[in-house]
C-alpha cells in the first residue's frame, strides 16, 4: 500500500537549532539548523525510501489563531537570527533532494499536515508524521501513525490512549481543557489532566459540556465558557489547507549535483558522503 510521509519541518528545525552546537562557515554563516535538520531527514530517507514525502512548514503571515487570540504563542522567544538566516536554506536543500515543500500563507505546518493527511487517508494511502509535536497526535488513526524523530517513539491509536488517557479523537477535547502553555493556549482555569478526564468521562466532548455549562460551573467553579470556546478553536487542527493531493507529492529525482555543490558551499564534508551514499545506493538520484 501507497504510504505518504509527512514532516514537520518547522519543528525540526526549531530543534536541531537549539539542540546543536554552534555551527559556522569560515565565513560565518550559521549551519547547526541545516546540519541537523539535513541529518534527521537522511535518516528518515535511508530508513523509510519514501516515494511520497513532504515536508510543511510555518508560514511568515499571520495564521487563524493569532487572528482570533492575540496572545497565541506570544510568550514564545522569536525566532534569533542565526535561525531566521537559516531557513530559507534549508527549503533550497529540500527542494534540490527533489522533496516537495508545504507552505502556505496563513497555515501553520500543523494544518498543512492535517489537511495533506486527510486527503491521503481518503484516498487509500497510508501515512506516517514525522514530529515531536503532541498537537498532531489528534490525527492518529488505524491508517495514520505519529513518529516523534527525537525520540524513536511510535504513537498508535493504542500509545495515544496510554500516554493522554484518552483516544486521538478526543484528544482536542483534551487540549482544550489543559491547555498549553508553550503556545499561549489559556484552558480552562483549575484545570489539569486529571480534571479533565473526569470531565470528559461525564461530559463526553467540549461541545456538550459547552451545551450544560451551568453544570460544568458546578464542578469548575473559575470555569469560564469564552476561555473554553476560545482554547477548543486554537487547538483545534484545520482539514481545509490548500494542499496537493498525495500523488502530486510523490519525490521526484535530485539535482544531485547542485545538492552536492551547495553542501560544499556549507562545509559539510560529512553530509556530502552521506548525500551521495544514499543517493547513489537508490540510484540515479532517486530515492526510491
Amino acid at each position: 500500500m501507497k504510504t505518504l510521509h509527512l514532516l514537520d519541518g518547522s519543528a525540526f528545525v526549531y530543534r536541531s537549532f537549539y539542540a546543536l552546537p554552534e555551527l559556522k562557515t569560515s565565513k560565518g554563516f550559521p549551519t547547526n539548523a541545516v546540519y541537523g535538520f539535513m541529518k534527521a531527514l537522511l535518516s528518515i530517507v535511508k530508513k523509510e525510501r519514501p516515494r511520497y514525502l513532504a515536508v510543511a512548514f510555518d508560514a511568515p503571515a499571520r495564521t487563524r489563531r493569532a487572528l482570533i487570540y492575540e496572545r497565541y504563542k506570544a510568550r514564545r522567544p522569536k525566532a534569533p537570527d542565526p535561525l531566521k538566516a537559516q531557513i530559507p536554506v534549508v527549503k533550497e536543500l529540500i527542494r534540490l533532494a527533489g522533496v516537495p515543500v508545504l507552505e502556505e500563507p496563513g497555515y501553520e505546518a500543523d494544518d498543512l499536515i492535517a489537511s495533506a493527511a486527510k486527503r491521503a487517508l481518503e484516498e487509500g494511502f497510508l501515512v506516517r508524521v514525522h514530529t515531536p509535536d503532541k498537537d498532531l497526535l489528534q490525527l492518529v488513526t488505524d491508517g495514520l501513525t505519529v513518529v516523534n524523530p527525537f525520540t524513536g517513539e511510535v504513537f498508535t491509536r493504542g500509545r495515544v490512549e496510554e500516554k493522554f488517557g484518552v483516544p486521538p479523537e478526543r484528544l482536542t477535547d483534551y487540549l482544550a481543557l489543559t491547555g498549553d502553555k508553550t503556545d499561549d493556549v489559556p484552558g480552562l482555569k483549575g484545570v489539569g489532566p486529571k480534571k479533565a478526564l473526569e470531565l470528559l468521562k461525564r461530559f463526553g466532548r467540549v461541545e456538550e459540556m459547552l451545551k450544560r455549562f451551568d453544570e460544568l460551573r458546578r464542578l469548575v467553579p473559575s470555569a469560564s465558557r469564552e476561555e473554553l470556546e476560545l482554547s477548543y478553536e486554537l487547538v483545534k487542527l484545520d482539514y481545509g489547507a490548500p494542499v496537493p493531493p498525495p500523488e502530486g507529492l510523490e519525490v521526484k529525482k535530485a539535482r544531485l549535483d547542485e545538492l552536492v555543490k551547495r553542501l560544499e558551499e556549507l562545509e559539510m564534508k560529512s553530509l556530502v558522503k552521506e548525500v551521495r551514499l544514499v543517493f547513489r545506493t537508490a540510484g540515479q538520484g532517486s530515492l526510491f
